[in-house]
This record gives C-alpha cells, sequence and structure tokens, in this order.
C-alpha cells in the first residue's frame, strides 16, 4: 500500500500534467478503488481531461 503511495507521489513531483502510466493507475485503482484514486488525483490538481485518460486506461 505504502509503495503505490510513494510510487505514485514519486510520479507526480514534475506536475501533475505530466502523463501517468496505465499501469500505475491500474494499480492504484486495484489497490485504492476507482473512487478513491480519483478523488486522490482531483486532490492533487489533476484536470478532468486527465482523469478521463485515466479511465481510458482501465478499459485497455
Amino acid at each position: 500500500m505504502m509503495c503505490v503511495a510513494l510510487l505514485l507521489a514519486g510520479l507526480l513531483a514534475s506536475s501533475p500534467t505530466d502523463a501517468i502510466p496505465c499501469w500505475v493507475v491500474k494499480r492504484a485503482v486495484a489497490e485504492y478503488g476507482e473512487a478513491a484514486a480519483e478523488a486522490w488525483a482531483r486532490a492533487k490538481g489533476f484536470s478532468p481531461k486527465d482523469i478521463e485518460r485515466a479511465r481510458r486506461c482501465l478499459k485497455s
């Protein structure tokens, strides 16, 4: 659990507009659930477009 949080924090260190790899999105959703992952992304400043891109990752 802590590993995923640290991994996500490291990936976001540069800017929330940078793309997060789909495998990170899938792992976070598997571990925390889609609603929690989305709430976290919104709290970190991700735009609706970024969140929609993440949703598309879940479908692939």
